[in-house]
């Protein structure tokens, strides 16, 4: 099965030459980041690497207080920070110089032999679950260090399937695996794992976090209401917020995509009729235009800040996004009725921090009953002590990387 592995690699590679040659922008970008990628590891020859692995933005996002903590305690490393995608590389604004990304590249042997031996980590972590296991086989081969933090394996995953056993292998073979939960604990020890301990999730940490841009357009367009925000939002989303119509004519509706694309744009903009306004183009108010779209990556989190009811987008697809940012910042915590695969959404609708709906009708009638101030608060204050009472991974991860170097 590892050659069938191999052969799909290849063959994603030779996809994305495909979609370059097609002028496909994501494929271009894909290529023309890893171009060269040689000759940039090779710069770190005499250098101590400490290198993390993030597929996306969110994933680097939510590891920024771990690399903090890297950059106070190993000040003669640098930090190796590699990425999967081009949306997380392109959106990632780096400011410190003892931290350098790059894409990884693509996950062949002779890619991974040349990449461990010019880079030569003094460890190698991930986020997640991001794995790639031509890498991870020539570290282990190396007997270089390797952690995973904020895993969360379960027994539907492939790499528990009989077919793929090879890779489950690999997994075991992690100097340590940092896992969400006791759960997730007890089904890898099942499967043999010697090397899991429970970290919680580096999210609790990073939400909440400094301000860093300017929202005054934001706080005037607010203009003193209750606000409804639906964060990285899909057409679900908004096609619920479309059915509520003038029912909810008394809040401040902000609208932040998930995909702020042209296209994208324009298609919200036709389905509430141009009854909206774009944040970089919100210079002079006009209230007939009473739903803000927010076309810019960055703002969210701290738009959360001014918010008081969080809609999160992903909820009716299975992949819903970051709700632990709403939470931290005191908003009742709305979304779809798909989130099996997200233990935090599980808990804090256990604790009444935040709720799950299926339609319209379910939005408009907590809405309705977050009208009552007490009952808001109520929920607002359970969401934020949820976030308060897991915060503690970082420290976790930091201890056992420690051990390791």
């Amino acid at each position: 099965m590892r050659f069938l592995y191999n052969t799909a690699i290849r063959t994603f590679g030779f996809g994305m030459y495909l979609g370059a040659a097609l002028q496909n922008k994501k494929a271009r970008e894909w290529l023309l980041g890893r171009q060269n990628w040689e000759k940039k590891m090779a710069t770190f020859s005499n250098e101590k690497i400490i290198w993390l692995h993030v597929s996306s933005l969110g994933e680097y996002i939510m590891s920024k207080p771990l690399i903090e903590q890297l950059l106070d305690s190993y000040k003669d490393n640098k930090i190796l920070l590699t990425f999967f995608s081009p949306s997380g590389y392109l959106n990632t604004k780096i400011q410190n110089q003892r931290i350098v990304k790059h894409y990884i590249p693509l996950d062949t042997n002779s890619n991974a032999k040349k990449f461990v031996q010019l880079v030569n980590p003094q460890i190698a972590l991930f986020s997640k679950y991001d794995f790639w296991f031509n890498f991870l086989v020539e570290l282990q081969r190396k007997k270089i260090p390797t952690l995973v933090f904020s895993a969360n394996l379960k027994q539907e995953q492939i790499y528990f399937k009989n077919a793929f056993k090879w890779q489950m292998r690999i997994l075991q073979k992690f100097s340590k695996i940092l896992v969400l939960n006791t759960e997730i604990q007890k089904f890898l020890k099942s499967k043999n794992f010697s090397n899991v301990i429970v970290s919680g999730d580096v999210r609790f940490d990073e939400v909440g976090n400094k301000k860093e841009h300017d929202l005054s357009k934001i706080i005037e367009f607010i203009d003193g209401k209750k606000c409804i925000v639906l964060g990285s939002c899909w057409e679900q989303e908004e096609n619920i917020l479309f059915k509520l119509g003038n029912s909810i004519n008394d809040y401040a509706l902000i609208v932040a995509p998930h995909d702020i694309s042209k296209s994208r744009l324009s298609s919200i903009e036709s389905k509430f009729y141009n009854k909206t306004v774009r944040f970089s183009k919100l210079e002079k108010l006009n209230h007939n235009n009473p739903i803000l779209i927010v076309d810019e990556i960055g703002l969210l989190a701290e738009i959360y800040r001014l918010s008081d009811i969080a809609f999160i987008g992903g909820g009716f697809t299975g992949k819903l996004h970051n709700i632990l940012e709403a939470a931290a910042t005191k908003n009742v915590v709305v979304f779809g009725n798909n989130f099996k695969d997200y233990p935090e959404a599980k808990e804090l609708i256990s604790t009444n921090g935040a709720f799950s709906i299926q339609n319209h009708k379910d939005f408009l009638d907590l809405i309705q009953k977050n009208r009552d101030e007490k009952v808001m608060n109520l929920y607002k204050n359970k969401a934020f002590e949820f976030v308060n009472q897991n915060r503690g991974a970082t420290k976790i991860v930091m201890d056992e990387i420690n051990k390791l170097i």
